[in-house]
């Protein structure tokens, strides 16, 4: 036994979802055997899902890249070695930052759900590059809410959580956790609630989908009417006086001009427009409204639909406005261990905007749906060149024609992945990385309350080819071109010291000094920390040195909590406890406890409070009424893009045969809608829309609502015949040929995903 494991299974962690379920691992050979829970993970609990079992098509599949590749003049691509393929891109990038500006290059990616630890050692290349723009997938999905986050709470980084396995009345929005998971043992307490008569859940959801069949309460909204539902629930608790007052005036502001627009809200009206009956809303928002310990939980279904910022505001103040914030089983703030974002300045405070289309920096990032528009384009200051780590915007991102055009047009693309993606086939070279199996790795979605978790997981497989963990491509980028030297010798002697003797503390005062002497290199600490205390560290834990430096921050900020948590020690001997037990546990372990009164702490605000009034929103409210409908006669029914199934996870599994079911990945229509359309179960069909057409399976499905069709995200790759290795095959449809980038929210430029006009055809 190892860490509570048995000798031939290998503990490590789950990659598919912002939950990460510990689980254990047995090979045959360099093959993942079998696939099971990891009964000793503190959060999972040995819970799992059938996509986790699949993972061996993760790391097995014949579109791996396992050398540096550089593209010829022909547009075939030759095979190169490292220090070729480090040297010349660092001469290229050096190049163009020089010659047009740091903000010519643009960063897309920087990890992914399960590999978050790229993106740390990130920040000192972009800081090489001198480029503020930074693109991935939480800005195509999340900045919207990040923003409101910001005004409500006081900084874009603080992140509502919500307690659904304490709660007795629990509302979920635009989400299908039987599916996409979204807090642990998401299955299990939606069973929980399900079973218990004094519990009430309560979905939110066009299509009648696994987790709405177990609800108490199902309201199949209209597509793209979640404002008008959620106006109307907050309306029949303002206007019946449910809103708790006793909460609001003592940790809100803001909250009379709110009631203001609220009391004015026509109750029938909007319920009517939600396509729901009024009584349905009433029950709701009286429910809510009584419950002890209630919550809301929302996703994409909302922050890619039509007023998606706007959403995500409405479903804060249905908690906010009746007091069920800061109480177990209730929505509550936490802490973050690693922020994976930061707060933006609005424009006219000082924050970013970008050269070209002027959009405004968000959790210091941009959204993917105006990178084309600021690439493909004469203006001077474009962008010139995009690096994209564990990326694939060819595919995920909005407009693929119009990022096909813009790629086309770039001085230069590089490609970190594992595997020849769509965007990776169209780079100038192809950097290799080891999966993340076969390298240290952890994610930072540390989003749990009031014990939050950390995980970080040893490589438990030799890396394959001539492959190398990101935090080392980047430290070698930073020193190819020319911004740090080869070695630290005195740092170096420090780092061992400060392993053998951590009273003394003496690496943090060497790193000190040194980088007041060479102040120029404090944008690269985190490429100085791998260099050093990295060295010393167990071996394959190298990466790790960045947690060295959180740790000690995490602990000296939250020092009550992290001591409540287990750890003990005085001073920065606390956060070295706490650093010691995350690389050496095998396991997740947690990081602090904090109590319910002191999420009030977690509030920015130099106030305390929670500021409701926002603005922007209370001028998109009271537009609402006079909105008309955006659906045409050209293009009738409203397609979801990117829903939720049992077998579809991003782009991360690039060979269909993992697939259980729904190959394909098929266009779910109504009975009546496909017939309409003359269709038939099972037939081929075109669906189309104003910017792209592919073609579909159709599969008929009464769980639709009439005048709404779905397609499942995670398709679209292309991957090799088995039998023809020469034929390149395409897995099911490739969804963002339908959409566009500016079908989008105003304020964050969040892509209409849920909400894109379509029709369908039969071939």
């Amino acid at each position: 036994m190892k860490n509570g494991v048995e000798q031939n299974w290998h503990a490590t962690a789950c990659i598919l979802c912002s939950i990460n379920c510990g689980i254990e691992i047995e090979f045959d050979g360099r093959q993942f055997k079998r696939i099971r829970g990891d009964k000793n993970h503190p959060v999972s609990e040995g819970y799992l899902c059938q996509k986790a079992a699949r993972l061996n098509y993760y790391q097995h599949h014949a579109s791996r890249v396992k050398q540096p590749m550089r593209r010829k003049a022909d547009g075939s691509f030759e095979t190169i070695d490292w220090d070729t393929a480090i040297s010349e891109i660092a001469e290229k990038l050096t190049h163009l930052r020089d010659t047009y500006g740091g903000h010519s290059i643009a960063y897309y990616g920087g990890g992914g759900q399960g590999n978050h630890l790229p993106g740390a050692y990130a920040s000192a290349f972009r800081a090489a590059l001198k480029t503020p723009y930074i693109y991935n997938s939480l800005a195509q999905e999340k900045t919207g809410d990040f923003w409101v986050n910001g005004k409500l709470f006081g900084r874009q980084t603080c992140h509502v959580t919500e307690g659904i396995e304490h709660a007795d009345y629990a509302i979920l929005l635009g989400t299908n956790p039987w599916q996409s998971h979204g807090f642990p043992q998401a299955r299990q307490v939606l069973k929980q609630i399900a079973k218990d008569p004094n519990r009430t859940l309560v979905v939110v959801d066009p299509r009648r989908t696994r987790t709405a069949e177990m609800a108490d309460i199902h309201i199949p909204v209209k597509p793209g009417s979640d404002a008008f539902l959620l106006m109307a629930l907050l309306g029949v608790i303002v206007q019946e006086g449910l809103a708790d007052t006793d909460f609001l005036e003592k940790h809100t502001n803001g909250h009379e001009a709110l009631f203001e627009i609220l009391k004015s809200v026509s109750i029938t009206d909007y319920a009517e427009r939600a396509g729901v009956d009024v009584a349905l809303v009433e029950k709701v928002a009286r429910g809510l409204a009584a419950a002890e310990r209630g919550c809301t939980r929302h996703d994409l279904g909302l922050e890619q639909s039509l007023h998606s910022t706007l959403n995500c505001y409405l479903e804060k103040l249905l908690f906010l406005i009746t007091g069920n914030f800061g109480k177990e089983g209730c929505n509550n703030l936490h802490t973050q261990f690693v922020a994976l974002i930061g707060h933006s300045k609005e424009p006219e405070d000082g924050g970013v905007r970008t050269r070209v289309t002027g959009m405004k920096e968000i959790s210091k990032l941009f959204p993917p749906n105006i990178l084309p528009a600021e690439i493909d384009t004469d203006h001077p200051e474009r962008v010139r060149a995009v690096f994209v780590d564990s990326a694939n915007p060819m595919q995920t991102a909005a407009d693929t024609q119009a990022y096909r055009k813009a790629f086309a047009k770039l001085d230069l693309l590089v490609v970190v992945d594992v595997a020849m993606s769509e965007t990776a086939a169209l780079a100038d070279y192809i950097l290799p990385a080891s999966t993340q199996f076969e390298k240290a790795e952890a994610t930072f979605f540390t989003l749990s309350f009031p014990t939050n978790y950390f995980h970080f997981r040893d490589a438990i497989i030799e890396r394959e080819g001539d492959t190398l963990p990101e935090p080392e491509i980047y430290q070698r980028l930073v020193s190819a071109m020319g911004l740090l030297p080869k070695r630290f010798p005195l740092l170096e002697t420090a780092a061992k010291m400060q392993r053998r003797y951590p009273k003394l503390d003496l690496f943090p005062k060497a790193l000190g000094i040194t980088l007041a002497l060479r102040p120029q290199w404090k944008n690269y600490a985190a490429a100085i920390l791998y260099k050093t205390l990295g060295k010393v560290l167990p071996e394959g834990k190298q990466s790790a040195a960045v947690l060295w430096a959180t740790a000690r921050f995490y602990a000296n900020r939250y020092t009550k909590q992290v001591r409540r948590a287990g750890y003990s020690g005085k001073k920065h001997m606390l956060g070295e406890a706490l650093f010691d037990n995350i690389i050496t546990a095998g396991t997740a372990v947690p990081l602090s406890t904090h109590t319910y009164e002191e999420v009030w702490e977690l509030v920015r605000h130099k106030d305390g409070k929670i500021h409701l009034e926002i603005a922007e929103l209370f001028a998109e409210m009271k537009a609402l009424q006079s909105e008309s409908t955006p659906l045409t006669e050209a293009f009738p029914l409203i397609l979801a893009a990117g829903e939720r199934r049992s077998y579809n996870a991003n782009q991360i599994y690039r060979d269909p045969d993992w697939r259980r079911n729904d190959k394909e990945g098929a266009l779910r229509i109504h009975p009546a809608d496909g017939e309409k359309a003359g269709l038939s179960d099972g037939i081929l069909a075109r669906c189309e829309s104003k910017t792209g057409a592919i073609e579909v399976r159709v599969q008929f499905d009464e769980s639709m609502l009439p005048g709404y069709v779905s397609l499942p995200h995670g398709y679209g790759q292309q991957y090799p015949d088995a039998e023809n290795p020469d034929t390149i095959l395409q897995n099911g449809p490739s969804i963002n040929l339908l959409t566009t980038g500016d079908h989008c929210d105003p304020i964050a430029k969040t892509p209409y995903h849920k909400f894109v006009p379509v029709r369908v055809q039969a071939i």
